[in-house]
């Protein structure tokens, strides 16, 4: 197939197009101008289109001709600072440019993905979550401007889908690592929480911080996060090759039409399962500290919908991730195209 992939100089994009490429699909990657990341991209034999996602003439220049559309781009915290007005041209109005222009495709367009993510749901009351989320046991209720301008992309592509007839559908992503950044994740690191409770001026917070200094000599150390009961942190996550496999066998999938999709790594991991492992690889200390006064980290995804739709089958466990990380740091591994260049 012609495969238009937005956001085609990402963690997930570039690696998904290098897949594609190999598996014999023409791919356009969509680029903005002067893109510092396009770099890592001409090996591969892809097209590359210059254009922003606000301009609609831009959108249908990349558009035109394809058979299918992986829509990835999106202004999101970590490549930011965004304004609210940015957050909005680049993921609502230019979700909006790329449905226009797919609906111009008529039946030329075979499918059309959107890329949302677990942001657009509230995964931290104060006791975590007992049960694995599904698609429809929580409500998209975010406030911050990334998920909730996700929130309304995954209301335009319903739109189309139900009035147009537009064969797309919707995947979110849970928190995604690329290569080598499983290590260098600030949540597993003490200084991450000693920042966070430093200036806390309730009693709870005040005692926390006192802990965790306690912890301080000065050496990078790494923590088993737990809860005010002492209950590690859960956290379900993805590393972008299971990503990839699942990207690719949902492509061009019509059971997949119409349908929203969660997409996570094989199993959720334990804060006391991911620190000890990192912990070694990086040959740091590490200590198990209870976190009172902060909602924790504890949940996990259903699954099952995209195992059973498009035979969804994540591989990469917290384990797998920790080992291609370090060979990834040790330049023993392209497994993985890197975040950034």
């Amino acid at each position: 197939m012609r495969v238009l992939i937005t956001g085609v100089t990402g963690r997930i994009g570039a690696n998904v197009a290098r897949r594609l490429a190999q598996s014999g699909h023409a791919v356009r990657g969509f680029v903005v101008p002067g893109d510092s990341q396009a770099g890592k991209l001409p090996p591969f034999g892809l097209e590359l289109v210059e254009g922003t996602l606000a301009s609609r003439t831009d959108v249908q220049a990349a558009v035109d001709g394809q058979e299918a559309i992986l829509h990835l781009a999106a202004a999101f915290q970590a490549g930011g600072p965004f304004t609210p007005e940015q957050y909005f041209d680049l993921n609502v109005k230019g979700t909006f440019h790329i449905l226009e222009a797919a609906q111009r495709l008529g039946a030329q367009l075979r499918h059309l993905i959107f890329a949302s993510t677990d942001a657009t749901m509230d995964k931290y009351p104060p006791d975590g979550l007992p049960d694995p989320i599904t698609e429809t046991s929580l409500p998209p209720v975010a406030t911050d401007w990334y998920g909730y301008t996700k929130v309304l992309g995954e209301h335009l592509v319903n739109r189309y889908v139900r009035a147009e007839g537009l064969r797309a559908t919707v995947v979110r992503f849970c928190m995604v690592w690329g290569a080598g950044e499983v290590l260098d994740w600030p949540q597993f690191r003490l200084a991450y929480f000693l920042d966070r409770f430093r200036k806390r001026a309730d009693a709870a917070g005040r005692a926390t911080h006192a802990r965790l200094a306690a912890l301080d000599d000065g050496r990078e150390r790494l923590v088993i996060a737990c809860d005010a009961h002492g209950r590690p942190w859960k956290k379900h996550c993805v590393e972008v090759r299971d990503l990839v496999d699942g990207l690719e066998r949902a492509l061009g999938n019509p059971a997949t039409f119409g349908k929203l999709y969660q997409m996570a790594g094989p199993l959720p991991f334990t804060w006391d399962e991911a620190v000890p492992l990192i912990a070694h690889a990086l040959r740091l200390p590490f200590s198990r500290v209870d976190l009172a006064g902060i909602a924790p980290t504890h949940y996990a995804f259903d699954l099952t919908a995209a195992r059973r739709d498009f035979g969804y089958a994540p591989r990469v466990d917290i384990r797998a991730m920790v080992e291609e990380a370090v060979r990834y740091k040790t330049s023993q591994s392209d497994a993985l195209i890197p975040t950034r260049i």
